[in-house]
Order: structure tokens, then C-alpha cells, then sequence
């Protein structure tokens, strides 16, 4: 599996996530004419959002390169992932980068700004760039080769760039309107984006679920009439996430007239025309190589807060085949979304992004030397006979959760063990020393040796967990750790999230050092 650790983004809206999140939900942009970029002149005007060079220039490096090391500082800031780890790779998107210097060069360059010892890898394919390069970051940490990935995406725009798009005749001289019927091309954009992956569970709970590539095979720059290649995205996506999972496909939407036509017949084509759809040109502009990480980024944040994101420019359908878009915020439950993006080559991306579930807790209850545990059968049990011939440490596990149950009917008298898909965690850190010790006295005198069956099954360490088990019928997933500290429990209840079908969750740390000293913490955990 691979998840997100932290984003962040530079954007003329702001700084960071959150910041440009709150300025697209207000309808925010920074789209204007300009008669030169960076100092550039322009032969024609073009709408542009554009970033100011001063603030973010570092000496010795290029504007790009600039943009992209301040994008990894602001994610590095959050991160608990090693920069400089020789199994952290680092993977620059971009489309053109700084025109007349090896986008591989520059890319050293910004890996080596962190110390980071790999050589960094450029994925440059077009407006895919920013979705294809967290698909080469999936795959990388799916086969193992790399344990986390530093995924930076960025475009500088020039006079160069924007003669290219004036040559197709591309660019609209109004802010674009994508899906509209008024729509008449794109706007220019610049932004840098930054998301950390990696192979290990995070806080932040989103999984990229993979995704895939496909080309048109069609023209080399213009969008396949039948969207033959983003239809095979959109199929492959579905196959990670269904489609009543999904709370929204964050697409391309340029603006152009051909663009929006072709996704919405892909979305058409494959069943999804009700789902939700959000393109964000219309605040940003065309950001190239940061697209794909900038719009995926605000899309699952959004969702954190149970949100779709607006389409600014929206107002009346003007594509074939209708789209489910609107410039309104919208209200979701629901923590899956698929980003799509085509660009010139014919190349058409998509990944599948889910957020995961967590374990939150119901009840917990600690029980602790010297208290009397027989007493406590008596008081709350005392129908259980088999009581009597446990172990300490399984008499302390059983207590435990008994009056944890007992606590959890008081607030909840409805309340129900899963019997068949409830999972059991034990751990310890003396785990059965005590019982080892005793059932070896039984056996150190060979001419009185009578080992005793009874103790030595309590010498494993799981039978605690045997005897809560037996005692609630639970036929689910059972484990029995030792760890050092109840503390190391942590990531192993985690990845008990995605890889169990259980959503109830029994965690006993039940730890039992000599007949004097022992203690027990029982959680009662519930997946949302």
C-alpha cells in the first residue's frame, strides 16, 4: 500500500493547503491579462496567473528549481519521512521545466538541495505529468524499491510556452470556463506542488490505490473524438474503487472546446455521469506539470472536510453528453475520488485515491496489581468456572475485557460483539516468563517428574488470548504480540485498518511480571 504523508502547494492564491482550499471554496483566482511573463514581452496579451519571481527566487537557482525546493520545505515541515534515507526517492513532474536546461540536471540539483543521495527521476508526459508521476511513485513503492517518495510537480511560464499555445490557438483571452457552453480555450497558470509518499501508514489516512496510462493513439495534439485512452483510465480506476464509493472525479477541464467534449464522453462511456465532477483552470489557470499534484491535493483535502470542491466559470452545460458539474460547493460523505488528466502525445492518466478508515476508540479500561481478580469474578461473572483453573495472565485478560464489555453495555445496552468478524490483539512484554519459571519447577526434580499438561499449555503466550476467545465466541481474526512497550502496539493496530475485514477491534495489553506486579489496558476499538 502506499499513502500520503503531507502536501503542500505554492500557488498565487497562497501558501499551502489550507489556504488555497478556502480560496477556491470562496471562488478565488488571480487570472488576469498580462502584456509579459516574468519580464518576457508578450507579442499578444494573455490571461495568466503568475507567481512572483522575487519572492521565490534562490540564488543559484533558476525560478523553477526555486519554486520547487520551497514546495518540498513547506511538506518536508510536516513530514516524518527521511529526505536524505537512501530508499526515499525523489520524482519531478513537469512538462517543460526550464526550457534550455536538462530537466534532469535540475532535478539533481533540487534532490541534492536535501541531501537526498538518489538519483532523482523526471517524469515529463505532457499535462499527464503530475498524475503519471504519482504513478511511477506507486510503483516504485508497491515492488519495494523505495520505501518513500518525494513527488514535486511545477511549470514556469514563458514567452516561449505561451507562443505555443497562441500557435494552436488554445488560449483564451476571458477566464476559462470548463464544461460551459461559452467556453473558448484555456488560461495560463503557475504553481508548484509537493506530496510525500510512502510505503508506511501515516496520520493523514489517504491511499493512493494505483491507477493507469493509456494513450489515444489517435493525434498528437488533439483529444481522441471517442476518448478511447481516458475511457481506459476511468475503467482501470473504477476496477481500484467503486463507483458508489466515489465522491467525485477531479478532472482536466481545460476550457477548450475539444477537451471537455472528449472527457465528458469518457465519463459518459463509462457509467459515471452522476457522479460529481470539479476542474480547477478556472482559479489556477493551466498549472502544466503541477496540475495533476495541485488538483489531487485540494481534492482529498476537500473531502477531509466533506466537500466538492466548485468549478469556477460554470453556468450552462455545453458539452453532448452531460456532466454532474456545478460552481456551487457541494456536501459529501463519501472519502474516494479519481483525478484524470490527457495532454498532447495522446496520453491520457488516471489514479484512484481513497481515504482510509481508522480504528476509533469506544471504551477502555485499565486493571492493575494489587486488585483482586477473583473478587472481581465474583462480582461482575461468577458463572464461569473455568475461571478458576486460568493462569494469572489469563485471568487478568479475561477480567479485563469482561469489564470493559460490562462498561460498553452501561452507555450502550444495544451493543453487540461481532462474533464472526470481531479481531483479537494480545500483547505483552513479559509475555508467559512467570508461567515458564513455575512449570519448570515441575520438571527439575527427574526423580519426582510429573510434568503437569494444565500449566504448560499456559506457557504460550496466546492462550490468554484463546481463553477471552472461547469465553465470547469470537471466530475472528485473533494475533499475540511481544513488544517492549505497550507504545509499539500502535502500527500494528493500524495496519489492522485495511487488512481485516473485522469492524470491531478487542486491543488487551496484558502484561503479568510475577504474582505481585501485573497489569492490564483493554481498548474496545470500532472502525469509521
Amino acid at each position: 500500500m502506499v499513502y500520503l504523508h503531507t502536501g503542500y502547494m505554492i500557488t498565487p492564491l497562497g501558501e499551502g493547503v489550507a489556504a488555497n482550499l478556502k480560496a477556491v471554496q470562496d471562488g478565488e483566482t488571480r487570472l488576469c491579462m498580462h502584456t509579459d511573463v516574468h519580464g518576457e514581452r508578450l507579442v499578444e496579451p494573455v490571461m495568466a496567473s503568475l507567481l512572483d519571481e522575487e519572492r521565490y527566487k534562490i540564488d543559484g537557482f533558476s525560478l523553477f528549481e526555486s519554486l520547487c525546493i520551497h514546495a518540498i520545505n513547506g511538506a518536508k515541515a510536516s513530514a516524518t519521512v527521511n529526505l536524505q534515507d537512501e530508499r526515499c526517492v525523489f520524482i519531478l513532474s513537469s512538462t517543460k521545466g526550464d526550457i534550455w536546461v536538462s530537466m534532469a540536471e535540475s532535478a539533481k540539483k533540487i534532490s541534492s538541495w536535501f541531501g537526498n543521495p538518489n538519483q532523482p527521476i523526471v517524469v515529463s508526459t505532457a499535462c499527464t505529468s503530475g498524475v503519471s508521476a504519482q504513478l511511477t511513485a506507486w510503483r516504485l513503492l508497491e515492488d519495494g524499491l523505495y520505501s518513500s517518495a518525494v513527488v514535486v510537480g511545477c511549470d514556469v511560464q514563458s514567452e516561449f510556452i505561451v507562443s505555443g499555445f497562441q500557435s494552436f490557438h488554445a488560449l483564451s483571452n476571458a477566464m476559462c470556463a470548463p464544461f460551459d457552453k461559452g467556453r473558448d480555450g484555456l488560461n495560463a497558470g503557475e504553481a508548484a506542488a509537493c506530496m510525500i509518499l510512502s510505503s508506511r501508514p501515516s496520520a493523514a489516512g489517504w491511499t493512493l490505490l494505483g491507477g493507469s496510462i493509456h494513450n489515444d493513439a489517435n493525434h498528437i495534439s488533439g483529444p481522441s473524438r471517442t476518448a478511447e485512452g481516458s475511457l481506459r483510465c476511468l475503467n482501470d480506476a473504477l476496477e481500484r474503487v467503486p463507483v458508489s464509493d466515489l465522491a467525485v472525479i477531479s478532472v482536466h477541464g481545460t476550457g477548450t472546446i475539444y477537451n471537455d467534449e472528449m472527457e465528458s464522453l469518457a465519463l459518459h462511456r463509462a457509467g459515471v455521469d452522476n457522479v460529481p465532477v470539479t476542474a480547477l483552470k478556472g482559479n489556477y489557470g493551466h498549472t502544466m506539470g503541477a496540475a495533476g499534484l495541485l488538483e489531487t491535493l485540494l481534492t482529498l483535502y476537500a473531502l477531509e472536510q466533506g466537500i466538492v470542491l466548485p468549478t469556477k466559470g460554470y453556468h450552462q452545460q455545453g458539452t453532448t453528453w452531460p456532466v454532474a458539474v456545478s460552481n456551487q460547493v457541494r456536501h459529501t460523505t463519501q472519502a474516494a475520488f479519481i483525478k484524470l488528466l490527457s495532454g498532447f502525445g495522446g496520453v491520457n492518466a488516471a489514479v484512484a485515491w481513497t481515504k482510509q478508515k481508522t480504528w476509533q476508540s469506544v471504551a477502555e479500561i485499565t486493571i492493575e496489581a494489587p486488585a483482586d481478580l477473583t473478587s472481581l469474578y465474583r462480582q461482575t461473572v461468577g458463572n464461569y468456572p473455568k475461571f478458576f483453573k486460568m493462569d494469572l495472565m489469563s485471568k487478568l485478560g479475561f477480567m479485563g475485557v469482561e469489564c470493559l464489555l460490562g462498561k460498553v453495555r452501561e452507555q450502550e445496552p444495544s451493543f453487540t460483539l461481532d462474533t464472526e468478524q470481531a479481531a483479537l490483539i494480545v500483547a505483552s512484554r513479559s509475555a508467559s516468563l512467570k508461567n515458564d519459571t513455575d512449570y519448570q519447577c515441575t520438571i527439575r526434580d527427574k526423580e519426582n517428574y510429573f510434568p503437569s499438561p494444565s500449566l504448560f499449555v499456559y506457557t504460550l503466550p496466546n492462550i490468554v488470548a484463546g481463553e477471552i476467545a472461547i469465553r465470547h465466541h469470537l471466530m475472528g481474526e485473533t494475533a499475540c504480540y511481544v513488544l517492549p512497550e505497550e507504545q509499539a502496539l500502535e502500527p500494528v493496530i493500524h495496519s489492522f485498518v485495511s487488512t481485516t475485514k473485522a469492524h470491531q477491534l478487542l486491543v488487551a495489553w496484558v502484561e503479568c511480571e510475577t504474582a505481585e506486579k501485573y497489569n492490564a489496558h483493554i481498548r474496545l476499538l470500532i472502525k469509521k
